[in-house]
């Protein structure tokens, strides 16, 4: 499956879409929630995935990773009742980015999401090349929470990691591949490409 998130302040462009093969779009939870929700029921309508994404460092301030988590939960929330149909928990998915290398920290964020929202399809995107410091007790909790990893593919100016070498950085760590999704920049996708495109602004 092809997901893109689109930016913010942005509605799907479904010309650049269609052009992609891309069959979801997750939204920035920090756009007016009128906004989201009406741009959420136009993807679902035309039978995409609607989604939702979140990053750490939107709000200063927020402590440890609960408090991300709990932050997101609420904008989820306030989206959600003005959602028609009714929000399932696949509708819509949310995608929690935080990109802080203390393994505590990831833990707490995603142990609180799942107090708050048990069953929703969830997943985290990271920077590539992190399994370095994910031992073997925080790959099984994680697995254990129900998450789906979604690596970027890219450094922070857009340099390219290939997928591949991103992959197994997290399987030699013990993730089961099915588990992860890659993130590319949406400008270099390449040919048979599936997972994330960051972002619908850079789609070529």
């Amino acid at each position: 499956m092809r997901f893109v998130w689109v930016d913010a302040g942005n509605n799907a462009n479904w010309e650049a879409i269609a052009r992609h093969g891309i069959g979801g779009e997750f939204y920035p939870v920090s756009d007016p929630v009128a906004d989201v929700a009406r741009r959420l029921v136009h993807s679902r309508r035309v039978n995409h995935v609607g989604g939702l994404y979140a990053a750490w460092n939107w709000i200063p301030n927020l402590g440890d990773g609960a408090g991300f988590a709990e932050w997101v939960h609420e904008r989820v929330a306030e989206i959600e009742a003005r959602l028609t149909p009714r929000p399932s928990n696949s509708f819509p998915k949310v995608q929690l980015d935080n990109e802080d290398h203390r393994p505590d920290v990831i833990l707490a964020m995603l142990r609180r999401w799942r107090q708050l929202r048990p069953k929703r399809d969830t997943s985290w995107t990271f920077e590539a090349g992190q399994g370095g410091w994910m031992s073997p007790a925080f790959v099984d909790e994680v697995v254990s929470l129900r998450v789906r990893l979604v690596p970027q593919c890219y450094t922070g100016d857009m340099r390219r990691f290939e997928s591949d070498v991103v992959l197994r950085d997290l399987t030699h760590r013990g993730f089961p591949e099915s588990l992860v999704s890659p993130f590319y920049d949406a400008a270099d996708l390449g040919l048979g490409w599936d997972g994330f495109a960051f972002t619908q602004g850079r789609l070529p």
